[in-house]
């Protein structure tokens, strides 16, 4: 124990000075007795203060009556049920974050074997980007809520796909607005026909501006009549076009579009064509059944267009029953065969 007493007297020599024969204690030994305690004072009143700001905030006790049985049964049964959201990742618009892959197998539409193909199907990863394409489509080829226009009008080529995997020829385009003019069909009674709409092949095409393309099918069961159509904020509605609709060989008609992707305004705007395609539209057998197998073998669903219109809240602007010609309207006749479609001036 004698290291004991030599360590503390050693500190006392060291915390005090030789005064007239006293020891005393210095004044920065004074200062250090006066520290500790105000550092050990701050310290608990810190550690308090954060454990009071880590409960909950105090109310006043609700007044509740007292609990029945079914009461009772009522508030263990909504705890149990109450679920946990997770927020849903949000689909990227960065085209930059999108994948083209190879649509595998592609499935004959028709026997459903795989089917060999001169040039690769695509489609675009994630696919809730094609939920936004949808909502383009409406806002420009249906609803007519939308006058935008692109970025810029390059001249863009890319392959020409009349059926997928089947490219034909590259042929050139420019992204476009839809210059206010919608397109409409109706059957022989007059009804205004709801056809279907389905993306049947992507392309990268090599401008960083609008960098995807795609590929979409208006499909048209048994249209007799076909009305273009422009609306006016304060006109209304006006008849630009009407034509009399004659199928040779085929049931429906085919129409073909293709969408480039502004990167900067992050929407879909309508490809314009440079020189039109031998076929950009044809006749072809259509039906819920061939919507299906095509859907399934893309491996994305049709949609309606009244379907499109309902999924986000969008009016149809064509009326529903053939509209009157007006004294400028012009009207002809549209032949469609399954080598192609062309029009006929009546007047």
């Amino acid at each position: 124990m004698g290291w004991i007493r030599w360590f503390f007297k050693e500190l006392w020599w060291y915390l005090t000075y030789e005064h007239y024969g006293r020891r005393r204690l210095r004044p920065a030994t004074w200062g250090l007795l006066f520290t500790l305690p105000l550092l050990a004072a701050f310290y608990l009143l810190a550690l308090g203060l954060g454990q009071r700001s880590a409960l909950p905030g105090e109310r006043p006790a609700p007044t509740l009556p007292p609990l029945t049985k079914t009461a009772i049964f009522a508030a263990v049964t909504a705890t149990a049920q109450a679920p946990t959201r997770t927020p849903a990742p949000r689909c990227p618009e960065d085209p930059r974050l999108w994948r083209l892959v190879e649509v595998r197998p592609f499935l004959d539409p028709k026997t459903g074997q795989p089917l060999p193909l001169p040039k690769p199907v695509m489609r675009i990863e994630p696919t809730c980007v094609y939920e936004g394409f949808l909502r383009d489509l409406t806002e420009v080829l249906i609803a007519a809520t939308r006058n935008l226009s692109p970025t810029a009008a390059p001249r863009i080529a890319v392959p020409w796909f009349e059926l997928p995997g089947d490219q034909i020829v590259e042929r050139i385009f420019q992204p476009v607005d839809d210059g206010g003019v919608k397109l409409a069909f109706y059957d022989s009674q007059g009804k205004r026909i709801d056809e279907a709409w389905h993306v049947y092949n992507a392309r990268p095409t090599g401008n960083p501006d609008f960098p995807v393309v795609l590929y979409v099918d208006r499909d048209v069961p048994q249209p007799a009549w076909w009305v273009n159509y422009r609306v006016h904020p304060e006109t209304g509605l006006r008849v630009t076009d009407i034509a009399r609709v004659r199928l040779e060989g085929a049931s429906g008609l085919r129409l073909i579009y293709v969408f480039f992707y502004d990167a900067r305004q992050r929407r879909w705007f309508m490809g314009g064509y440079e020189k039109k395609p031998e076929r950009r539209g044809y006749a072809v057998d259509v039906n819920e059944q061939t919507w299906a197998q095509t859907a399934q073998a893309f491996g994305l669903p049709y949609q309606r267009r009244s379907e499109l219109l309902a999924r986000f809240g969008l009016p149809d602007a064509a009326p529903p029953t053939l509209p009157p010609k007006g004294e400028d309207t012009w009207t002809g006749t549209i032949y469609a065969s399954p080598d192609g479609y062309w029009s006929k001036n009546d007047q």
